[in-house]
This record gives C-alpha cells, structure tokens and sequence, in this order.
C-alpha cells in the first residue's frame, strides 16, 4: 500500500493544483488535502471498521501518523512543484469530471466486492 498510493495521491494531487480555477494554490492545496483526510478516514471506518470488523485495531497511534502524512501530501507537492504546476495551468472541464468520476467508481466497486467477497488475489 505504501508503494503505490503515494504515487496515486501525488498524481492526484499534481492534477487538482493543476486544474485548480483560482490562482491561490494554497487554498488549493488545502482543499485537496482536506478531501483526502476525509476520504481516508471514510474508507478506512468502511473497510476495516465495518466490513472487516477491525475497529479496535484500526485507531492506533500509527493510523493517525498516516493521517498526517496524507494531508501533508498536497502541500509537500506544492512546495516542490510550484513552478510547473503554474506553468502547466489547465482549465477544468465537465468530461473530465466525468472520466475521474467514473474511474472512482469503478475502483471503489471492485474494491468492495474484493472485501466483501473475501475474495484473494
């Protein structure tokens, strides 16, 4: 999990500052990461809390490290690529809501019938 979902929440990230309609990446960078706080913190409770029945392992001191860590993500990214992420600057439109919306779905429905299934890759 940790090799691949910080990739994802970089690119993510990378992609919203980008398309981000207001010049104040701050603010941008705040909204996307209080989106993934609760993002987390919802799939987590869904996942390991309901589906799994693992809430008292859930909420251990390492959890909210992660936590942190994931918020921090579009701020660190904001740091480092500012410059480009001005330069690279991309109006949003409704299809590439659409594209992303429908990605999101996918993935969480395929996740959940893996979960819920108990089903073994």
């Amino acid at each position: 999990m940790l090799t691949i979902n910080p990739v994802l929440w970089g690119f993510a990230t990378y992609l919203c500052l980008r398309t981000f309609p207001n010049k104040n990446l701050l603010k941008a960078a705040f909204l996307n990461s209080l989106v993934f706080l609760v993002m987390a913190i919802l799939l987590d409770y869904l996942f390991f809390g309901l589906i799994r029945g693992a809430i008292k392992e859930l909420y251990h001191p390492t959890t909210f490290y992660g936590y942190a860590f994931i918020a921090c993500v579009p701020f660190i990214l904001l740091l480092i690529f500012r410059k480009k992420i001005e330069r690279n600057k991309k109006y949003i439109e409704k299809t590439d809501f659409i594209k992303v919306g429908f990605t999101g779905l996918m993935c969480f429905f395929a996740l959940t019938l893996i979960i819920g299934f108990g089903i073994e890759i």
